[in-house]
């Protein structure tokens, strides 16, 4: 299928690896991850990430990425997020109506996705300084997929969001 600009951008599918579990009596979020930038300018702590990645293919990621698709994971508590370094530097692009993009504006390294006006974050998954567990992942709108890249058979795949969300799906 021929790629396009009226694809929509994919923030919406973090919904379904999201757990709003409440952190109680916690004065400090744990620090479950560290990443940072390219140059080492923009650095960041996480709390616990969901353990389904999403690796999506629409024309924004392929943009901003500059690769045939971004690979993200949200925070299962975004209050758990906090720029350790380089925080008042970050570059912001705000790529749609619901979601903008957070980036170091020395190196252009794309570092998180603020979604919904931050009530939802996830994190590029390539900037982490350690290993995330991974327990699952999907290819998601990969109607959008560059032709110069082939998924694995066996691999996960949703045409655009999974079918379970489309209600997040724009409706215009």
């Amino acid at each position: 299928m021929p790629r396009d600009r009226t694809d929509r951008c994919c923030w919406y599918h973090c919904v379904y690896t999201v757990s709003f579990r409440p952190y109680i009596f916690q004065e400090e979020p744990v620090v479950n991850h560290k990443g940072s930038c390219l140059c080492g300018k923009m650095q960041y702590e996480t709390g616990e990430l969901s353990r389904d990645i999403d690796h999506c293919h629409c024309t924004f990621c392929q943009k901003a990425h500059g690769a045939a698709f971004g690979t993200y994971a949200t925070l299962r508590d975004v209050d758990s997020f906090k720029w350790t370094a380089g925080g008042d530097d970050v570059g912001r692009y705000e790529s749609s109506s619901h979601s903008a993009r957070l980036f170091c504006n020395s190196c252009g390294s794309s570092l998180v996705a603020e979604i919904d006006g931050g009530k939802m974050l996830a994190v590029t998954l390539g900037t982490l300084d350690d290993d995330p567990v991974v327990e699952s992942s999907a290819h998601i709108f990969v109607r959008s997929k560059a032709s110069w890249y082939e998924i694995g058979e066996n691999e996960k795949t949703h045409e655009e969001y999974p079918p379970q969300f489309t209600q997040f799906a724009p409706t215009d």
